[in-house]
């Protein structure tokens, strides 16, 4: 089988995967006395929260994924400090939004969650993949409000152009083609976070400089000569990380050597470790 074949092959049962684990999330995810929807102005946005401490850590998910995507690090970190787990606007059991998706939109949406919540400022924000640019986005934009940042293999428009860039022509087109036909199948929250992550492609420049609080990032590094584009991807990927965490002065970077994107589920430990490193830091400062 051709490599644009695994591509388009690959992106198909990625797809069917990631709507069950959505639908699962959705349908199945329990209430707790923590669990509430708070308006944030005519619309409502599910929050969690649990645990206590001095620090206060905000978790901002993958492209399209719920709050249960930190499910194998949140109760670690809510034994030494204060959890706050969400879903974005139409995603999990957040209603949907009442304009256009951008990255500004989605950073607003959750600082207007925290003011409402009265969940007081500073945070530990704790992102993956989109979520780390997305977290990335709202040190930039409250500065005052962010005692920390942890990275977790973050992913943008970066990473996309770049591969575009090393790809050939007819894998490129293949693996384009596979995500035209998918992109109708999926739930309209999920779909209008593709179509922002493949315009907004300076917002990853535009972050910068971050304000000068703690920054760790974690890389995963794993290879699968098996999944389509994968080693290649991976490449690309940490040059990109080396070349972020060149501009953040003081910036910390873990590898994850076990894992290749999830580094949540696959290494929760080094999130976990993570964590707890820029807690302590932040309160020594």
């Amino acid at each position: 089988m051709s490599i644009a074949a695994n591509v388009a092959r690959t992106l198909f049962h990625t797809t069917v995967i990631f709507f069950v684990v959505w639908a699962g999330a959705t349908v199945c995810r329990g209430q707790s006395a923590a669990d509430r929807k708070v308006d944030i102005g005519g619309r409502r946005l599910h929050l969690s929260v649990a645990g206590a401490g001095s620090a206060t850590v905000v978790f901002e998910s993958g492209l399209g994924e719920p709050g249960q995507s930190w499910n194998d690090v949140q109760p670690a970190i809510a034994r030494f400090a204060r959890t706050v787990v969400y879903d974005r606007a139409g995603i999990g059991q957040s209603d949907p939004a009442k304009r256009p998706t951008t990255t500004a939109s989605m950073v607003e949406d959750l600082h207007s969650l925290l003011h409402a919540a009265r969940i007081a400022p500073p945070y530990i924000l704790v992102g993956h993949s989109l979520g780390g640019t997305l977290a990335q986005v709202f040190a930039h934009t409250y500065p005052k409000e962010v005692a920390g940042l942890v990275l977790v293999d973050p992913e943008g428009a970066k990473l996309i152009d770049r591969l575009h860039a090393h790809m050939t022509p007819d894998d490129w087109k293949v693996r384009q083609q596979a995500i035209d036909e998918s992109m109708p199948r999926m739930p309209p929250a999920v779909r209008a976070e593709m179509e922002t992550l493949s315009k907004e492609v300076s917002v990853e420049d535009e972050v910068l400089p971050l304000p000068n609080v703690p920054v760790i990032l974690l890389t995963g590094t794993k290879k699968n000569p098996e999944f389509p584009g994968n080693p290649l991807e991976q490449d690309l990927k940490l040059e990109l990380h080396n070349e972020l965490l060149a501009r953040i002065p003081g910036s910390k970077h873990v590898l994850a050597p076990d894992s290749r994107h999830y580094i949540q589920n696959d290494s929760p430990q080094l999130v976990i470790n993570a964590v707890r490193d820029i807690v302590d830091r932040s309160a020594a400062r």
